[in-house]
């Protein structure tokens, strides 16, 4: 199996699992029944998943790896930029209310803090899926692919863990990334002013910017910090050997 079929399967799984909760109406059940099961995790797990899915972090693994294929960051500013706008846009568009101002705080485990509004889809979902789908157009390793993959889907998981979005904000939400993980691979293959080293150079300037606010962030979700600090100085690190590269080869 090649890693793209792999990714398209997925994302087809996903909408098809999406489509199945919608027409059973069974959404609600669906997130009680998780979010109650989830609990035989601790809640520190749950709130290190979820900020695995945090742009931020999702911002320093692909600086990481882009580091070492600078040809990743034109494909990742495009993501960002056409994710962004299609997960806000339709956060604000259909402003769909949350578990937490629809369900009794009762019946259900909140980690974190509350958001009630603007549940779908679920960015944190789209930008965990959007991550790992970036790394599998890049790889031929289908190992290296199902194990980001995994780590994606529990990240998405997560959002249900803690309270914070229904299941079907998280399946759309991460079928969403891994499609326009592909289309920005297309996009940026397919226009050439999509392809300079200049914008090469600009998305690495960003990605390194972001992973050093990392380091310092203070994540609402408890426990976070090790995983805030690590994943910003590894980011940093290996952008900054990027950069040094760059200077050795501008100076030949």
């Amino acid at each position: 199996m090649r890693t793209d079929t792999l990714l398209h399967a997925t994302a087809m799984a996903l909408l098809l699992a999406a489509a199945v909760i919608a027409s059973q109406g069974t959404n609600e059940s669906v997130f009680l029944w998780f979010n109650a099961e989830s609990q035989v995790l601790p809640a520190w797990f749950w709130s290190n998943m979820t900020f695995v899915a945090d742009t931020l972090f999702a911002v320093a693994v692909i600086g990481t790896v882009a580091s070492r294929a600078p040809h990743m960051f034109n494909t990742a500013f495009v993501l960002l930029i056409t994710g962004t706008a299609f997960v806000h846009g339709l956060k604000f568009l259909l402003e769909i209310p949350r578990p937490p101002a629809v369900l009794d705080p009762d019946v259900f485990n909140v980690i974190g803090p509350v958001v009630k509004n603007h549940a779908f889809p679920s960015g944190h979902s789209f930008t965990a899926l959007a991550t790992a789908g970036l790394i599998m157009v890049y790889t031929r390793s289908i190992p290296c692919a199902v194990a980001v993959l995994v780590i994606a889907l529990v990240a998405a998981a997560s959002r249900a863990a803690v309270g914070a979005h229904w299941p079907l904000d998280i399946l759309v939400g991460s079928a969403s990334g891994l499609i326009f993980a592909a289309l920005a691979k297309y996009l940026t293959e397919s226009q050439w002013w999509l392809q300079g080293e200049k914008l090469e150079r600009f998305t690495a300037a960003l990605l390194t910017i972001t992973s050093v606010v990392l380091i310092f962030h203070q994540s609402k979700y408890p426990d976070t910090q090790f995983l805030s600090i690590g994943g910003g100085a590894i980011a940093t690190l290996c952008l900054t050997r990027y950069w040094s590269n760059l200077v050795k080869q501008m100076r030949k």
